[in-house]
């Protein structure tokens, strides 16, 4: 156990964490690189690039602490953000990323997009997991 914890719910945090982290620097930059951005023939402007950063990271520091602090909602919170990701980060591979020069390899994204969120969902499938959050 770490910290009181089975390891595979540390692995959750530290997960949501590096999740949060990315979001975070996804806001950041967009801020930091607004006049750069601005000029570039993207189909949104940088002002989407912030937002979706400052929501995504602030959902994912909420499912953060309530892995923490050991919550019923994290099981729940865990699942809907893995699977909401998912299709925001497919919607907006369709949608808003069109650009011609964009690199695609669409087997290994989708394939990698699938066995993450299986991961999320196997992660919350041990007796010791449930126990944890109370289930």
């Amino acid at each position: 156990m770490i910290f009181n914890r089975p390891w595979i719910v540390f692995v959750q945090f530290v997960s949501g964490l590096l999740f949060a982290f990315a979001a975070w620097i996804r806001f950041a930059e967009a801020l930091i690189l607004w006049d750069f951005l601005k000029d570039l023939p993207l189909a949104v402007s940088p002002l989407y690039q912030a937002v979706s950063g400052l929501i995504w990271g602030s959902a994912g520091l909420a499912v953060c602490f309530w892995v923490w602090q050991r919550s019923s909602k994290a099981p729940g919170a865990l699942r809907i953000l893995s699977v909401t990701f998912a299709l925001y980060y497919w919607t907006n591979q369709f949608l808003v990323m069109t650009s011609e020069i964009r690199q695609t390899n669409w087997v290994f994204t989708g394939s990698v997009t699938v066995i993450l969120v299986l991961l999320v969902f196997l992660s919350l499938k041990p007796a010791v997991v449930k126990d944890f959050y109370g289930e």
